[in-house]
């Protein structure tokens, strides 16, 4: 029996505008390089235009928006024949790609585990109802075979349909977190199956925050950036943190324009992004920001005067 090696790659996007995003189709033409087949789901809307894509590889799902990430993977899940595919990937937009992902997946290639992704986390939320949250972070994580083969008995352990139908935005994403974030991991751990990550957040936390378990994606980018990885997350750009008041206006695009890939037409992305920051950034951080820079530049007035 010849073995199977078709794989697929499910890319998650949810958006409120009526077109698919520039950054979003950067990823996914990337993203089609290292799989037969992706399909980009998203949430149900008109579009403006027509979805044009440079291979038949790419098609385009819209479902209703329920259960967040989970809710999109585990609809389109349901309709595939998983003895087709030795190989899932569930991925989200919550990255912005700049650059290419061949050094991640040539490391996977030398990998002999049954899931792996580009980061992995600790971190133990309040609500989490697990003794070990060592887990794959879901905005990229990859199903090898025998993780494939488990995925209908952890839906089948979930009452999904409770969690589809649920209202509360809080209590979503709350559930959402520990039955899929962290508990999706545990599943496949406690059935015995091994995984890796690209980026090990224990490794990352220890260097630069004396061991303390945070979402190194946020918290350490600029480092991971420098360091090779080609993703930064788009909370980063959008949602301001207080120190960030004290670094330089454009330091996210300081770095994109350093490590980005000058073939993607990288000041377009950086316009787009700039855009969508305009229309979802932290307002009052931002005026935070702007009164201590006027404050900066009265005391740097009285100093020359």
């Amino acid at each position: 029996m010849n073995k199977i090696q078709k794989n697929l790659c499910v890319f998650i996007h949810y958006s409120k505008y009526f077109y698919i995003p520039r950054y979003v189709k950067i990823y996914v033409d990337e993203i089609s390089k290292y799989f037969d087949q992706v399909i980009l789901v998203t949430n149900e809307r008109s579009l403006e235009e027509d979805i044009a894509y440079n291979n038949m590889k790419i098609s385009t799902v819209f479902v209703k928006n329920e259960g967040y990430d989970l809710g999109m993977f585990y609809k389109v899940f349901r309709t595939i024949d998983i003895s087709k595919y030795s190989q899932i990937a569930c991925i989200n937009d919550s990255n912005i790609l700049f650059n290419q992902l061949l050094p991640i997946f040539n490391w996977s290639k030398t990998l002999q585990t049954d899931f792996w992704g580009v980061i992995d986390s600790n971190q133990k939320p309040w609500f989490s109802t697990h003794q070990n949250n060592h887990h794959i972070q879901s905005h990229f994580i990859v199903f090898n075979q025998k993780a494939v083969l488990k995925l209908p008995a952890f839906f089948d352990a979930l009452n999904i349909q409770d969690i589809l139908n649920e209202k509360d935005p809080k209590k979503l994403r709350q559930t959402v977190i520990d039955k899929w974030e962290i508990g999706l991991s545990q599943f496949l751990i406690k059935q015995g199956l091994s995984c890796a990550s690209f980026i090990d957040s224990y490794s990352y936390s220890h260097l630069y925050l004396s061991g303390k378990q945070t979402n190194v994606g946020l918290k350490l980018y600029a480092e991971l950036i420098r360091s090779g990885f080609p993703l930064i997350k788009m909370k980063v750009i959008t949602k301001g943190k207080l120190k960030d008041i004290f670094r330089s206006k454009s330091y996210w695009k300081n770095l994109i324009r350093q490590y980005g890939n000058q073939n993607w037409g990288i000041e377009l992305l950086i316009e787009e992004l700039i855009e969508i920051k305009n229309e979802s950034g932290n307002q009052p951080l931002i005026k935070i920001r702007r009164k201590i820079l006027q404050f900066i530049s009265y005391l740097k007035r009285k100093l020359t005067n």
